[in-house]
């Protein structure tokens, strides 16, 4: 059976058990819960919160009570009457909406914690959907999955066929997973300190329940990811100075040097890596290249980029957020990939002429315009600041000879390369 009929079934079902679904939730201590979550989550209030398979809202209006801006999803639009009526009753400001786990409508990065309760027995492939899970999380955000298990063992089933339904049944592969199989399903999708936490005191005292766990794990953060935010720092508080000493001397020699460099064909696609104000940019397009795209990490460089292709009329000139070692776009889309003073800001520089090539179409251009000392190389002052300023653990072309530059362009199995004075270019 198809997945998406699998889904249907299941929001189906508890549609038709909405009514009754807050029994065994009445059960519950909320101010006992309500201590466990905010101690789980923090004292950050300004963190937010997913709820999936949030059903009648148990956990989002709880934790939109103790001041986190929460969201639940569920599959079952009944259940979520249920959610909004409560929220009501409970003054809580959480947001609900339709959506299966499996494909969140979430940005990558945006969420701080990740929360459910007695979800994951009712998933179907589970692997993928804690990838979507991964996916939204931030870089050391959370994920908490609430479940009654029975101590040492793990999930346990009180029937066989939950559903009434053997295609759907046989679904679910994590119904009645063992404690190391819950913690190896986070730790295989790419979570770290993965950990199952008993959590006592939260069910009332006289219900024959199983005790409630809580199985944790939280999304690695990249170094590279540290570097990015730092770049992006940096640049934005350098972006109101950064032309009194990069703007060009000479505009027109610049441009006649750009056309020989990149050829008089004019029908051409070109990418502007780290495009920082545009200048690159907005000269390309002056010179009548009909299709030009100038992507960098930050927001006060592109705005003032932007703002030079208005004061120049460059309507057909746009600009995207990127990160130089991280291209948003598909292979083989640009002809020519541009860059100007961009090398010796790189912590990964190889890794960065190697994603500029995977964009760059057969027969294409890589262009890196570097300033050199003559018969040296790159030699880049205050590199240490810098370097210290961005969080980077290295900046191997700050100081780096003309020798390595060819060698490393030539180890990306690039052809022609070469490199050129660009007379009167100041």
């Amino acid at each position: 059976m198809e997945t998406t009929r699998v889904i249907e079934k299941i929001g189906k079902y508890w549609d038709e058990r909405s009514s009754v679904f807050d029994q065994e939730h009445d059960t519950e201590d909320l101010n006992a819960w309500s201590c466990s979550l905010e101690k789980l989550l923090g004292p950050d209030k300004n963190k937010s919160v997913l709820d999936l398979g949030t059903g009648t809202g148990f956990l989002a209006n709880m934790t939109a009570k103790l001041g986190y801006a929460t969201i639940g999803v569920d599959i079952s639009k009944e259940m979520l009457s249920y959610a909004v009526r409560h929220a009501k009753a409970s003054e809580s400001n959480a947001i609900y909406m339709k959506g299966s786990v499996l494909e969140l409508p979430f940005m990558d990065n945006t969420v701080d914690f990740i929360i459910n309760a007695r979800l994951l027995w009712t998933i179907v492939e589970p692997d993928v959907s804690i990838k979507e899970w991964l996916r939204v999380l931030r870089p050391g955000g959370t994920i908490f999955c609430f479940n009654r298990m029975l101590e040492g063992v793990g999930l346990t089933s009180r029937k066989e066929n939950i559903y009434e339904d053997e295609e759907v049944d046989k679904q679910l592969q994590v119904k009645g997973a063992r404690m190391e199989e819950l913690t190896d399903l986070l730790t295989r999708n790419g979570l770290v300190e993965v950990t199952i936490e008993k959590l006592p005191g939260l069910t009332r005292p006289g219900y024959d329940y199983e005790p409630w766990f809580v199985l944790m794990g939280t999304k690695p953060v990249a170094q590279r990811q540290i570097e990015a935010e730092g770049m992006t720092n940096f640049w934005d508080k350098s972006a109101a100075e950064y032309e009194a000493t990069h703007e060009v001397a000479d505009k027109e020699t610049w441009k006649n040097v750009l056309e020989e460099l990149i050829g008089y064909h004019k029908a051409i696609k070109i990418l502007d890596v780290a495009t920082g104000t545009g200048i690159i940019a907005n000269m390309l397009v002056n010179i009548g290249y009909e299709e030009i795209l100038g992507v960098d990490l930050s927001e006060g460089m592109i705005r003032i980029a932007v703002d030079h292709a208005k004061e120049q009329n460059n309507n057909n000139l746009k600009f995207k957020y990127a990160n130089a070692l991280e291209l948003p776009f598909e292979d083989q889309t640009f002809d020519v990939v541009i860059s100007s003073r961009l090398l010796w800001t790189l912590t990964e520089p190889e890794a960065a002429v190697q994603e500029w090539k995977r964009v760059l179409k057969t027969g294409g251009q890589i262009i890196a315009i570097n300033e050199l000392e003559p018969d040296i190389g790159i030699r880049c002052e205050n590199l240490e600041k810098y370097q210290k300023d961005i969080n980077a653990q290295e900046l191997p072309y700050g100081n780096v000879d003309q020798k390595e530059i060819l060698e490393m362009f030539k180890a990306c199995d690039l052809n022609n390369v070469a490199l050129k004075h660009m007379p009167g270019c100041h």
